[in-house]
């Protein structure tokens, strides 16, 4: 399946089958989960497998979901990583690696919050110094979401638009006339050169990254805040994301992780090379205040 159809049909499952995942799918999770993405600190990130799903989720109520609501599933993934903003970025990339490539196999997922580390780790059995950062929900979803559901204020007419401009792969036929819940425009996402300079669509498809953005604007993040703000400066792309009140730091981690997956799967498919370096170092002078510096795409 190509990596923009594989985005578009992306969804969180909060409502599973009664009935565990079949051996030969657990066993397709537990071969991806051996051989990890390449990303700095993915390598670090345990998967601690809890398989009565349907059971412990009874004790971990109050202590992880998804805004504040535990979700109950046959299965879950506790994802365990150091306790810094950069393994935080692992978590969030490896564990959006993880759930796209479960969809190949129909499995459906769910990120869940933990709010309680010590807590979760307990009630789980597990044995590690490592941070409880969050969870993934798996199982089979009790019914198949729509790509609609990725299309945030955009109607079948308007996305027609997108197909004529390149996207052959876009299928508008599902799409009715009422847009669904925002989402922002590819040129929303990015600014050239400099903070603030904000493109149009023929500056980005001159640079050949509207595609690159389109996927990037599929990505999912808390609350659909779509925190994320791009800077492309010749040779690499800065991320820099909007702070905000209501999540965790390991929270704005993850869904910075998430994006530069997002970003970096684009970027490959349009034919940049290149990859993510995080960043602990000083930021770009023209950032403004209420936004954190997150790494560099460097080509």
């Amino acid at each position: 399946m190509k990596s923009l159809k594989l985005a578009e049909k992306r969804s969180s499952v909060r409502a599973y089958k009664n009935k565990p995942l079949r051996e030969e799918d657990l066993n397709a999770l537990n071969l991806l989960l051996a051989h990890p993405p390449k990303f700095p600190g993915a390598e670090d990130i345990e998967f601690f497998f809890l398989k009565d799903g349907l059971n412990q989720s009874q004790w971990l109520h109050n202590l992880a979901g998804y805004n504040g609501i535990m979700i109950e599933a046959p299965h879950y993934y506790v994802l365990l990583s150091e306790d810094n903003p950069e393994a935080f970025k692992a978590v969030g990339y490896t564990g959006e690696w993880f759930i796209l490539n479960a969809l190949k196999q129909g499995i459906g997922s769910c990120w869940l919050e933990i709010l309680d580390s010590d807590r979760v780790k307990s009630v789980a059995g597990i044995d590690s110094p490592k941070k409880a950062v969050a969870m993934i929900a798996v199982g089979y979803g009790q019914k198949e979401y729509q790509n609609s559901q990725f299309f945030s204020k955009t109607t079948k007419e308007s996305l027609f638009s997108l197909a004529e401009m390149g996207y052959p792969d876009i299928n508008t036929d599902h799409l009715g006339k009422e847009p669904v819940s925002y989402r922002k425009s590819i040129t929303e996402l990015i600014y050239m050169n400099e903070w603030g300079n904000a493109p149009a669509i023929s500056d980005l498809e001159q640079m050949e990254l509207h595609k690159a953005l389109f996927y990037m604007r599929l990505a999912p993040s808390y609350e659909n805040r779509q925190p994320w703000m791009f800077v492309s400066r010749g040779n690499h792309i800065d991320l820099a994301m909007k702070q905000f009140e209501g999540a965790s730091p390991a929270v704005r981690a993850i869904d910075a992780g998430i994006a530069m997956l997002y970003m970096e799967v684009g970027l490959h498919d349009s034919g940049f090379p290149g990859e993510w370096h995080l960043s602990t170092e000083q930021p770009p002078a023209d950032i403004p205040a209420g936004y954190d510096f997150e790494g560099q795409y460097i080509f």
